[in-house]
């Protein structure tokens, strides 16, 4: 399996402005109320809850915020709406989770120059550079994570493909890409 590439059709300023967007929400809902770990283990098996709890809590919260999205589109797909519960949990491997300013510097230099990205963004034992590497890769551990809690193949599909803009003929793919994107 390819780790999918960012989408480099988008301008920069728009990526850019949707970035800020993003972030500027995440950091809006980051102590909003509700106990997002009480429903995420209601949703998710315990060896699910084991990736998902490794994540940061804004973390978390985006997989809910996804999850929801989803079902209030009218979303019944249980694949679709476990994907969505899953998706980002290969930005943290019990060691690293990915942080801010790796973040951004997966996304500018995805965009801008995705060579010196794959130089820079390599396993390590821990630090910046396993940071960005679990920025990049994130959807492909994922959904090699996924495989080892017993996700169905269509399920760890999707997780691995949730930003591969090459596949979004797929009608769940793209709703899950849309549901991701509008709650950044």
């Amino acid at each position: 399996m390819v780790a999918p590439s960012y989408n480099r059709a988008a301008s920069p300023l728009s990526r850019a402005r949707r970035r800020v967007r993003q972030f500027t929400t995440r950091l809006s809902r980051r102590h909003r109320g509700g106990d997002v770990d009480t429903r995420l283990r209601a949703l998710l098996s315990p060896r699910q809850w084991v990736l998902v709890a490794r994540l940061r809590p804004d973390d978390r919260r985006h997989l809910l915020a996804v999850h929801d999205r989803l079902i209030g589109r009218g979303c019944g797909d249980p694949d679709l709406l476990l994907a969505a519960l899953l998706h980002d949990v290969g930005k943290a491997d019990g060691r690293v989770q990915v942080r801010i300013p790796q973040r951004i510097a997966a996304v500018l230099l995805g965009w801008a120059s995705p060579a010196i990205l794959a130089a820079v963004a390599r396993p390590s034992r821990r630090g910046w550079r396993q940071g960005l590497y679990l920025a990049r890769d994130h959807a492909f551990l994922g959904a090699a994570a996924a495989w080892d809690t017993g996700c169905s193949e269509r399920v760890r599909w999707l997780i691995a493909h949730h930003h591969d803009v090459g596949a979004m003929a797929d009608p769940g793919l793209r709703l899950l890409h849309e549901a991701d994107e509008l709650e950044g």
